[in-house]
């Protein structure tokens, strides 16, 4: 295996693309300081992964682009591609040739390759592992690492000894093995916390669930007490609502016969109602009839209706004053005598009121003694029941002690004999897992074989999807390839049929008439147009033509007269003509073509211009010969009559005109029609190829496909199987487990049986106890019982006299303050008669004067009146007799009003006897909505709290109070026990299962954790080995070649600083011929050098390399040992390439492959190459 070829484009002073081409041998690269021998170097190492920017001698990854120079722009991207020859099968890969490619971008993104496919680094890293081509490996050795090699810091010298043991690969699987070991001990911490934490969770729960078990009987209780209490309540209330709704029922009787007696009245009042509506009529006729009089005489009355009303006023004031004053009179008599009764009850109330007063006193006195006894009775009742209370709670509170005791004792019963039980079952399972396991191991073993067969039909699939793979990338490639030429053929279609259609090149006249060729009449064309060379006279020609190629040609003078004259009046710019046939007299007599080295042709047999338009070939190039190179042409003697072009653009007129053309970037007038024609051509070539690689592609995807479904489907199976033999190993692991498990769990459960019957002892000696002191309790109970009734009956009669005496002593109460109160009443009355007997008496003196004043306004009057009354005689006896006869009727129309008042009032009693009743059965109706709403709720609440109903029947032999009493006690003991959690149950079970759950995580991590230490151990083991083995063979080595190198002496290298030999030091020991000392400080520089590649050696000598660069390794060493260690260097090169990066002449010697590094431009390096086995 070796490096049989590097390409390098952009890389640090390789600016243009370099190949170098090695052999099996020793390949030396020489050059001056500075021209880039190292950076081939480096290019190697680069390729390789190198990614310590130290090592490239760079800043930054992007520093290894090409930086630029004088005149050579800077690149964005660098790339090089290095090829392995791997003939001797080292290379974990099929392949003989491996190319291993990398590239670079300016912001120090890297892609890398393998055979052109991108890969990962780590992928080259593990290609080239072990095989002492890495980027890290000793392959590479520079002058500065002889020192670094034998200086006292040894780890370099080390890590090439670890290599060439190929140990490497031990120690990053012994460092993967260390990590997984740290991740398991983290993970095993992990565990043990939680278990910890799960297990205190356990324990709580397993606390709670025993209060939530003592919650549960205590609330049973509580529900039966309230259901009691609930049916005692619900049986009080019926008893009420029976006289309820009884007297309901009678009052909607009642209320009924009430309303039938209305019912009655009401139509007795609807008749007298028709009866008073007729009268009313009548006597609206007569008013009416009334009326008509008045109106007749009403002119005549006006004055005598006046004067008559005022002196009715007069009249009736003075009767009212004269009435007023008798009135005022009496009253005043009146008066006179009730303040005289007033004082004489005054004086009759006041010594009665003393007798009452002294009489209240007495009887209140003795009713405060008669209060003190019933105080004094109370307090004994209380005292009494305060004791039974007393004896209760202590009576209930060691009952329920017994009960929780008997209780326990059950209860430690019942898991005595559930622990034998479960004693018995566990040990049949571990005679049913022991049976189990031989069957479990036979099947592991099976399923093993299933599954490395498997593997083995995947990795035959596998190489052939490879295969296949390889293939189609190579197509891929090609295919790619030829695409992007076609491309490029088509944008040079494109470009030269733009050239083509705009005339580029033209002049700007001539582009606008070649443009409407048609609007010209016999114009030809142009002689760029008319001359169709080859490609490769095309430079030639146009060397040779100039500017006449730009001209327009036309059929003679007079019509190119006409276009000069259109184009002239259209201003179309500038351009140039010639007539074709006028061009005839220019036409000469050719000499014979003379034959010599160099002469390709005239130019009138290769132009390519038709027939017809000869004249203009004829004019132009008739004397024209083309040649390869005019330098090159010995006997010009013959051609002094020919103008010479060559190839390369060369013109030499024979009017001693020369000329010489550039390759212009400036395209060719000449021949760009067929230029077009041979494009296309290539490119229908080229779609055809194009489709039958796309055909092959296609059918290479679907045989890639196809064997990538059946590896996917070996694969699946592989996992099932895989997944079988898990399950197996896992079950296996399980039942070892449980084995395990089953033993603890026998020893746990005998351990628990011998708690569980001593505290079943204790049990039982606590109930012995307990019984006699509630013998003791329950007879101080009915004591205390028979004395509270007794001293309940002293307290009911106490009671009795006491309400008793009170009434009376509330009468007399009140008869004291109703004679309070008259006397107050009447002390008030006599002073207000006083008041108004004073006020009578002011009164009378106004009432005299007023009556002067009305009978002399009455005089007055009287005569107006009688003067006019003559002359109303006549209608007033009419009036009056009308009146009379309304006055009648008015009567009449009252008594009927009056009877309906009467019916009225009668009806408006009845209704007010059916109010009362209605007022009566609403509140009934409220009392009865009222207790049923009381029963519902508290059906509601049992219902509501226990989901239960209230029976209709039920045996209860406690009263309300007593229910009442055991409740809150009960609800007492509920609240002391605490939040509880309801779900504790759950709780308890989900964590315990969660806790085995995390023994067999724990368990798992533990045979994790001992098969990483067997795994550590066992890599130490066979690195140890495998070390001890390459150092022995190397110090033996090393010993022959120092001998060898320095033609005697002794050498030899030893391990130091610890027991263990991978961890130890490397030591070299080294006395040259005739020299006594073995400090490596002593030797000489080329000693060193000298002792340093016999250690290289003889690492190479027990694993040679495939390759070795020495970057200029002799350069400290002098003639004689360049000599020896030429030596040396031929003999290892047989099995081992050399790229050897030197200045000395006689390393040249050794040479199979010479390669020559130069800067023809500053910056720029350049190679030049030579091969010494016989070719050039």
């Amino acid at each position: 295996m070796y490096i049989s070829e590097l390409n390098l484009h952009g890389f640090k002073s390789f600016a243009k693309k370099e190949k170098i081409k090695f052999g099996e041998g020793v390949t030396v690269i020489v050059g001056p300081n500075g021209c880039g021998k190292t950076n081939i170097v480096d290019a190697i190492r680069w390729v390789l992964g190198e990614q310590k920017y130290s090592v490239l001698r760079s800043g930054k990854m992007g520093d290894v682009i090409f930086n630029g120079a004088d005149g050579v722009k800077p690149l964005s991207v660098c790339e090089a591609y290095l090829t392995v020859h791997n003939n001797s099968g080292k290379l974990p890969i099929e392949y003989n040739d491996i190319e291993i490619g990398r590239r670079v971008y300016r912001d120090g993104e890297s892609e890398y390759y393998i055979n052109k496919t991108p890969c990962r680094l780590k992928d080259i890293h593990d290609l080239f592992i072990d095989t002492g081509m890495g980027s890290d490996a000793y392959s590479v050795i520079e002058l500065k690492m002889i020192e670094q090699i034998l200086s006292e810091t040894a780890d370099d010298r080390k890590r090439m000894f670890e290599e060439a043991a190929g140990i490497n690969k031990y120690k990053q699987q012994r460092q993967s093995a260390l990590r997984k070991f740290d991740a398991i001990q983290r993970d095993l911490d992990r565990i043990n916390d939680i278990v910890q934490e799960v297990e205190q969770q356990v324990h709580s729960l397993g606390l709670q669930l025993k209060r939530f078990i003592r919650h549960e009987k205590l609330s049973t209780s509580l529900f039966e007490k309230e259901l009691a209490l609930a049916y005692i309540k619900i049986h009080n209330y019926d008893s009420e609502l029976i006289p309820l709704r009884k007297n309901v029922s009678e009052s909607l009787a009642l209320k009924d016969e009430k309303s039938s007696d209305t019912s009655l009245l009401e139509k007795e009042l609807e008749e007298i109602k028709k009866t008073y509506v007729s009268q009313q009529e009548d006597l609206q006729k007569m008013q009416i009839n009334l009326q008509k009089l008045e109106k007749d005489r009403e002119l005549a009355q006006n004055n005598v209706l006046i004067w008559n009303e005022q002196f009715k006023s007069a009249e009736i004031n003075i009767n009212r004053l004269s009435n007023e004053l008798s009135s005022n009179q009496e009253k005043k008599t009146s008066l006179l005598d009730k303040i005289a009764e007033y004082k004489k009850d005054i004086n009759q109330l006041s010594p009665s009121i003393k007798d009452q007063s002294s009489l209240f006193d007495r009887k209140n006195n003795e009713f405060q003694k008669i209060e003190s006894e019933y105080q004094t009775a109370q307090e004994h009742v209380k005292t009494i029941q305060a004791s039974r209370w007393e004896a209760q709670e202590r009576i209930v509170d060691e009952r329920s002690i017994l009960d929780r005791s008997i209780s326990s004792i059950e209860e430690k019963t019942t898991i005595i004999n559930h622990l034998s039980s479960k004693i018995k079952i566990l040990e049949k399972d571990q005679e049913k897992y022991s049976i189990d396991q031989k069957k479990i191991d036979n099947n592991t073993k099976e399923q093993l074989g299933k599954v490395n067969k498997i593997e083995s039909e995947i990795d035959l699939a596998q190489k052939q999807l490879s295969n296949n793979e390889k293939d189609y990338s190579n197509l891929q490639m090609e295919l790619h390839t030829k695409k992007s030429n076609l491309t490029s053929l088509k944008s040079q279609l494109s470009f030269f049929n733009e050239l083509v259609e705009q005339k580029q090149g033209y002049p700007e006249g001539a582009k606008k008439i070649l443009t409407n060729k048609n609007d010209f009449s016999n114009l030809i064309g142009s002689v760029g147009e008319l001359f169709q060379v080859e490609t490769k006279y095309e430079m030639a020609f146009q060397s040779a033509l100039g500017n006449w190629t730009k001209c327009l040609v036309a059929k003679d003078k007079i019509s190119a007269m006409k276009i000069i004259l259109k184009a002239k009046s259209k201003k179309l710019g500038n351009f140039s003509i010639l007539p074709l046939k006028e061009l005839e007299k220019f036409k000469i007599e050719r000499p014979s073509i003379p034959k010599a080295k160099g002469i390709l042709g005239s130019a009138i047999d290769l132009c390519g211009v038709d027939k017809s338009n000869s004249n203009l070939a004829e004019a132009l190039i008739g004397n024209l010969l083309i040649v390869s190179d005019v330098n090159e042409i010995k006997s010009k003697s013959i051609l002094n009559n020919w103008d010479l072009v060559d190839l390369q653009g060369t013109y030499i007129g024979k009017n001693l005109l020369l000329k010489y053309r550039n390759k212009s970037k400036d395209t060719s007038i000449i021949g760009r029609q067929k230029k077009v024609q041979a494009i296309q051509k290539q490119i229908k070539s080229l779609e055809k190829k194009v489709a039958i690689d796309e055909k092959r592609y296609l059918s290479l995807e679907n045989e890639i496909a196809k064997s990538g479904e059946g590896l996917k489907t070996i694969k699946n199976q592989h996992n099932l199987e895989n997944t079988k033999l898990n399950d197996l190993q896992s079950i296996q692991i399980k039942n070892h487990y449980s084995q395990s498990q089953n033993l603890i769990s026998l020893k746990e459960l005998h351990k628990e049986m011998d708690i569980s019957r001593n505290e079943l002892d204790a049990l039982n000696k606590k109930v012995e106890k307990i019984k006699p002191s509630i013998i003791s309790n329950e007879k101080m109970i009915n004591k205390l019982k028979k004395d509270l009734e007794v001293a309940s009956s002293l307290l009911l009669s106490s009671q009795k006299n006491r309400d008793t005496f009170q009434q009376k002593v509330q009468e007399i109460r009140i008869d004291l303050l109703n004679m309070e109160n008259r006397l107050d009443s009447i002390t008030i009355q006599k002073e207000s008669a006083t008041k108004t007997s004073s006020d009578l008496d002011h009164r009378d003196d106004e009432i005299k004067k007023e009556t002067i004043q009305l009978k002399e306004l009455k005089k007055s009057l009287d005569l107006k009146i009688i003067s006019e009354e003559n002359d109303l005689k006549s209608f007033s006896g009419d009036i009056a007799k009308e009146r009379s006869v309304l006055d009648l009727k008015q009567q009449t129309v009252s008594g009927t009003f009056k009877s309906m008042e009467k019916i009225q009032e009668k009806i408006n009693s009845e209704q007010q006897l059916k109010e009362n009743l209605l007022e009566e059965q609403r509140s009934n109706e409220l009392r009865i909505v009222e207790l049923d709403q009381k029963i519902n709720n508290i059906k509601e609440r049992m219902m509501e709290k226990y989901n239960s109903k209230v029976p209709n029947e039920m045996k209860v032999d406690s009263d309300i109070d007593e229910l009442e009493i055991e409740i809150d006690k009960i609800q007492k003991s509920i609240d002391n026990i605490g939040p509880l959690n309801m779900a504790a149950q759950q709780d308890y079970e989900d964590e315990q299962k969660r806790l085995e759950n995390l023994i067999d995580q724990r368990i798992d991590i533990l045979k994790s954790e001992e098969n990483l230490k067997e795994t550590i151990t066992k890599i130490d083991v066979v690195a140890r080995e495998k070390f001890e083995s390459t150092f022995d063979q190397i110090n033996t080595n090393f010993s022959e070649l120092f001998g060898m190198f320095f033609e005697g002496g002794n050498a030899s290298i030893s391990l130091d600083g610890s027991d263990d030999p991978l961890e130890a030091q490397i030591v070299i020991h080294a006395q040259p011929p005739g020299k006594k000392n073995q400090n490596l400080r002593m030797l000489s520089a080329g000693e060193k050098s000298l002792t340093a590649i016999a250690l290289l050696f003889a690492i190479y000598q027990f694993k040679p390399s495939p390759y070795c660069v020495l970057d200029e390794v002799d350069a400290p060493l002098d003639d004689v040992n360049i000599q020896k260690f030429k030596r040396v260097l031929n003999k290892f090169a047989e099995e081992t390439q050399f790229i050897v990066v030197t200045h000395n002449k006689l390393t040249m010697e050794v040479a199979d492959y010479l390669y020559g590094v130069t800067m023809e431009k500053k910056g720029v390096s350049k190679l030049v190459s030579v091969k010494f086995n016989g070719q050039a």
